[in-house]
């Protein structure tokens, strides 16, 4: 389909002028948490915002959320379509264009490449050593590790998946399945603890050119 032709001039002219408006709209959000960040130092009001957000339905949701993310993350495409009841917990998401992140999921300091889609409920941790003990008492999120998980482009992760490692370009990770270490390209990972079921198919040899 030529991306030229009028009717889809119209309709990309349409999309960019609804999320102009859904930018204008949510930039006193976007100012106020700059302003808090630069005071205090800390992340609190970002994941207040990324809640309420959250329950706003439908396409206008979905625009609402990708202009308050585009106005407040150091890297979000202006494509990114992420559903009702998804949440970011930290303003260090990276998200790449061609995303999509279904419902009620919740992302950590994550990086998301190029054409990734997520499934809903999913969870994408920041990393695995978010919490620890001490004297035998378990601390609060603010004395954990934070690091940041990747998912390459063009992965899918399914329905209620839980991520805690990073997974390569072009992987599926099953419904459900648990990840923990990291996952190569091209791999298929189901279960708990994710296991590979499949491996990339080698690529042929390449044939002797006839002299």
């Amino acid at each position: 389909m030529d991306d030229r032709a009028p009717g889809n001039t119209i309709r990309r002219l349409g999309r960019v002028g609804v999320l102009t408006l859904a930018k204008l709209a949510v930039s006193p959000l976007a100012l106020a948490w700059w302003i808090y960040r630069a005071l205090t130092g800390r992340e609190s009001l970002f994941s207040s915002l990324s809640q309420t957000l959250s329950l706003v339905p439908g396409k206008t949701g979905s625009y609402v959320r990708r202009a308050f993310y585009s106005l407040t993350l150091p890297e979000c495409a202006d494509d990114l379509h992420i559903e009702f009841g998804s949440i970011l917990a930290h303003p260090t998401v990276r998200i790449a264009r061609g995303v999509y992140i279904g419902s009620f999921c919740t992302l950590g300091t994550v990086s998301i490449g190029e054409g990734v889609m997520i499934g809903s409920n999913v969870d994408i941790l920041s990393s695995r050593h978010q919490h620890r003990r001490e004297g035998g008492r378990l601390l609060g999120g603010e004395d954990g590790t934070f690091q940041e998980v990747t998912i390459g482009a063009n992965t899918w992760i399914g329905n209620s998946a839980v991520v805690m490692a990073n997974v390569g370009r072009h992987c599926t990770v099953g419904a459900a399945a648990v990840v923990v270490k990291d996952v190569a390209d091209g791999l298929t990972v189901v279960g708990n603890p994710a296991r590979e079921i499949r491996r990339p198919a080698p690529e042929p040899a390449a044939e002797p050119v006839p002299s």
